[in-house]
């Protein structure tokens, strides 16, 4: 791809700004940092979208709401691709967003927003774009700090790709939904954990009432016993024995109450019969004897009722007893089975949680494969770091070979290792090289890293002043390389040595 013609009509604060470029090297010599950024944004924006509504960043975009921020935002590149020439046009602004793509070949206007633009860029990305066509300068106050940042910028670049399998978002897509299954579980543990703390209540209460209906059993176990007991079955025959006693002498009562009236009647009677003074006075003693007999068997009579009532209720009573025991002992035993089946259930449903509780559930599942899924990302990750970072070492210690005429034969070192290079003599540090050096050992890798990483849409690469030193033949070195690569160039700088030989 090769950009012929950019104008920003309107964006970051630049207007109506018009640069024509040719294929090839093209200095742009003069500009400050924010007018170079506006430009690089500018083109980033115009092949991947523009934001709808424009906001703060860096001082670029006009805070949204603002009076500025309902202008109208867009601009026009011209370009050539595929030996093709295409006009792009974009407008954002207040209810405005519109995408044209015309072809000057054909005469045909194509919709920029329905699919022709990115079958242009052939799944090229905005994070490959970042990655690779825009190439900034290597700053750092020493050589040790310049070396960790290009050794930083390399571990970027080794795990930079084609944007079709973006293997970061792919995991932490992973990790959200493995958060998610694990909050599931959790909420599932903890509901089945409630569940089964109230089930464990249930059988404590259970258990508390069997205990209670168990001592109540042996209360009346105990009781029955005494009942039962040889003192019991004693003082149960001795209120029989002592009932028959009343009854016997109630019985003998009534027969010396019957002589005794008899005796009376014959005293009574023989009185007004005889009329010897001696019999009548006999008669009289007879008929004193048999009232003082019937009072006698009268009173005696009504001890021995009040005893045998009093024995009667004694033994009603026992009876009463053990009924009322009996009763007693077969109304716990319903309650105690009642309870004990409850809590037999119980036990088994609270063994059936504690199963559950210990068997892997489906979530468990979902996370173990989501657990090995990224395990196996990080392992291919690994390796396709690995691939990119050797492919990029290997093409970049080819460019930085021929930038230097054969002085430095090759550079190595992996992540977390500091980076060296191999002289014919021997090998140096990175943080051991001259600025210069360093400056142009990261110009070949980032030139390597574009080479690797673009397919055929091959856009044009943007320097950023990234030479500050003013060595003759390093500058020319950099400027022979750049032209025999048919990739287009547009070199930002403010470096009036490099653009006099550019």
């Amino acid at each position: 791809m090769i950009f012929k013609r950019i104008l920003i009509n309107n964006f970051g604060g630049l207007r109506e700004k018009d640069i024509e470029l040719i294929s090839g090297v093209n200095v742009l010599y003069g500009m400050n940092e924010t007018e170079k950024n506006i430009v690089f944004l500018f083109v980033k924006n115009m092949f991947f979208g523009m934001p709808e509504k424009m906001q703060e960043k860096n001082g670029i975009y006009e805070k949204a709401g603002t009076e500025a921020s309902q202008e109208k935002y867009g601009g026009i590149i011209w370009f050539q691709h595929n030996g093709k020439d295409y006009r792009l046009t974009r407008e954002t602004g207040e209810g405005i967003h519109s995408c044209e793509l015309f072809c000057e070949d054909t005469r045909e206007i194509l919709n920029g927003e329905n699919g022709a633009l990115e079958r242009i860029l052939g799944g090229f990305s905005e994070n490959l774009f970042d990655n690779t066509v825009m190439v900034e300068s290597l700053s750092g106050s020493s050589s040790r700090e310049m070396a960790r940042k290009l050794q930083n910028k390399l571990s970027v670049l080794s795990k930079s790709g084609d944007g079709l399998v973006d293997l970061g978002r792919t995991e932490q897509m992973l990790k959200m939904w493995r958060k998610g299954y694990l909050t599931q579980k959790e909420r599932g543990r903890k509901a089945v954990q409630r569940e089964q703390e109230k089930l464990g209540e249930k059988l404590e209460s259970l258990q508390n009432d069997l205990d209670g209906l168990r001592d109540q059993k042996g209360q009346v176990v105990q009781a029955q016993a005494k009942i039962y007991s040889a003192a019991g079955k004693e003082e149960a025959t001795v209120i029989e024995e002592q009932l028959q006693t009343i009854e016997k002498k109630n019985l003998g009562m009534v027969i010396a109450g019957i002589l005794a009236v008899i005796v009376g009647i014959v005293g009574i009677v023989g009185k007004f019969q005889l009329t010897d003074e001696m019999s009548k006075i006999g008669m009289d003693v007879c008929i004193i004897a048999a009232v003082v007999a019937m009072v006698y068997t009268l009173t005696a009579r009504r001890k021995l009722r009040m005893e045998f009532v009093k024995l009667k209720k004694k033994k009603v009573y026992l009876q009463s007893q053990q009924e009322k025991l009996k009763s007693s002992k077969e109304d716990i035993d319903g309650i105690y089975g009642e309870k004990l089946t409850a809590f037999t259930n119980l036990q088994s449903e609270y063994q059936e949680f504690e199963l559950e509780m210990s068997l892997p559930t489906s979530e468990d599942l979902e996370t173990q494969s989501l657990n090995l899924a990224m395990d196996t990302i990080k392992e291919l990750s690994r390796s396709i770091y690995l691939e990119k970072g050797r492919k990029i070492r290997i093409r970049a210690s080819q460019i930085f070979r021929e930038l230097t005429d054969g002085k430095y034969i090759e550079f190595y070192g992996d992540e977390g290792q500091s980076l060296e290079l191999c002289l014919e003599e021997g090998t140096v540090l990175a943080e051991n090289l001259e600025k210069e050096n360093l400056e142009m050992l990261y110009f070949s890798i980032q030139m390597a890293a574009a080479e690797l990483f673009t397919n055929e849409t091959v856009f044009p690469v943007i320097l950023d002043d990234i030479f500050h030193g003013k060595n003759q033949d390093k500058l020319m070195a950099v400027f022979r390389w750049l032209k025999k690569q048919p990739r287009q160039v547009l070199l930002f700088t403010n470096n009036k040595d490099m653009a006099d030989i550019f």
